[in-house]
């Protein structure tokens, strides 16, 4: 495609992204849909585009709309908020993965023939939610802050998981070897260094923007010095995710984190996001998600009707797995729309598929199939959980969510209300 034709189906998707905007405000349906169906027309149906297309700038892409997204939800997440959902978080993360990689591997398994390590491969990878698609939905719907901070935690913390153990399998596959040890070791440092830097790296960041004050009249550079702490801790083979978010949430919050020692040298005042910078990072995050969902779409590669359904019958296993688990791990007392919630927030999103590519890429005789069934996973997760959060949103099917997990006098309808209780709950 030539250049001046690439910058016009630019413009388009902008306007394109800002119209489904408007139409998810007004009417409910989420912009997902439209973009990622725009990127199937382009991609697998009429092969106008292809993953490959776009080179190293697909995986570069990807990086840069997480980094930007987790970075922004973690400015505006209380730390109040954040202590009281740390250990359901920790709790529903730990079981999700481990249900959505036990039953995965079961149906692979038993259900579709799929050799146990491609199926303990497959299992692994899908176990994470998608920090885009969950950031985007959840607020847009009034849930308790609890329970939105919760959601967004768990779709960073998954990604140690989805990360670690994957390719400690894939190196059993290729090799035929693996270390206990390394795998236990990958988790624990990914987690608690990607943690370590992004919190640390507020606190220098804090030091320099008062040093330099004419950092603070630009509004690229916070997001300059978050470049360079992702690519830190992605470089050391940490959570480059975890380390946007710990840092965003640092920044937001750094008084809390701020030893008094420190606080005599480093004035947190100055480093709290300006109205305009906040903005800023809004438009960007937009811009982002509208190029991000419309990758993906090209993304999906499917090719065998067969595979193609293995997919969906997973993924429609995975969400009567999800209410399970959330039956038995979320608090009685939470209300019935935030279970309900819960329960949907399971979509798959890019680096699964990027985790997917693998072992087609090292020449496996699985890959085909592993990619296949992941990629179609990963697009009917993002169908059922905009399709479920739109009936959720509406009141249509609260009373099946009552009937499974109890109703409360919390059930209310949220029509015409907007995000505004969210908004308030996450500033």
């Amino acid at each position: 495609m030539q250049t001046p034709l690439i910058i016009i189906v630019i413009g388009l998707f902008i306007f394109w992204g800002h119209f489904l905007s408007g139409v998810f405000e007004r009417k409910g349906v989420p912009d997902v849909l439209g973009l990622m169906f725009i990127g199937i027309l382009i991609g697998p149906v009429f092969g106008l585009a292809q993953p490959a297309d776009f080179g190293r700038f697909g995986s570069l892409f990807s990086n840069l709309v997480l980094i930007f997204i987790l970075f922004e939800s973690g400015t505006e997440l209380k730390i109040a908020a954040i202590r009281e959902s740390l250990r359901e978080s920790a709790r529903i993360t730990t079981m999700g993965f481990m249900s959505t990689w036990v039953t995965v591997t079961l149906l692979c398994v038993f259900v579709f023939g799929v050799p146990l390590l491609p199926s303990l491969f497959i299992g692994a990878t899908l176990g994470g939610t998608s920090s885009a698609v969950v950031v985007g939905l959840v607020r847009k719907i009034e849930v308790k802050p609890k329970t939105a901070t919760t959601l967004i935690i768990e779709s960073a913390e998954t990604d140690v998981f989805t990360l670690a153990i994957p390719l400690a399998i894939l190196g059993l596959m290729l090799y035929g070897q693996i270390q206990a040890l390394t795998v236990v070791t990958q988790f624990v440092s990914s987690l608690v260094l990607a943690l370590f830097i992004g919190i640390a790296g507020s606190f220098l960041w804090s030091y320099i923007i008062n040093k330099f004050p004419t950092l603070k009249a630009t509004k690229f550079s916070t997001p300059a010095f978050l470049f360079i702490l992702y690519g830190i801790s992605e470089y050391l083979q940490f959570s480059g995710p975890l380390t946007a978010l710990s840092f965003g949430i640092a920044i937001g919050n750094l008084a809390y984190f701020e030893p008094e020692l420190l606080r005599k040298i480093i004035p947190n005042q100055s480093i709290i996001l300006p109205a305009g910078e906040k903005d800023f990072f809004s438009e960007l995050v937009f811009l982002l998600r509208t190029f991000f969902f419309v990758f993906i779409g090209i993304s999906i590669q499917i090719n065998r009707m067969d595979w193609l359904l293995w997919g969906a019958l997973i993924t429609a296993a995975l969400f009567l797995v999800r209410m399970l688990v959330v039956k038995l791990i979320v608090a009685k007392d939470t209300p019935l729309l935030d279970k309900a919630v819960i329960s949907i927030m399971i979509p798959k999103g890019l680096g699964a598929a990027v985790i997917a590519t693998l072992p087609l890429q090292r020449m496996h005789m699985d890959g085909p199939i592993i990619q296949a069934i992941c990629f179609s996973v990963i697009l009917f997760s993002t169908l059922y959980c905009v399709g479920l959060y739109y009936l959720i949103k509406k009141d249509i099917s609260l009373p099946f969510y009552a009937l499974l997990f109890g109703k409360d006098r919390n059930t209310h309808s949220l029509e015409g209300q907007g995000t505004a209780g969210q908004d308030e709950g996450l500033s």
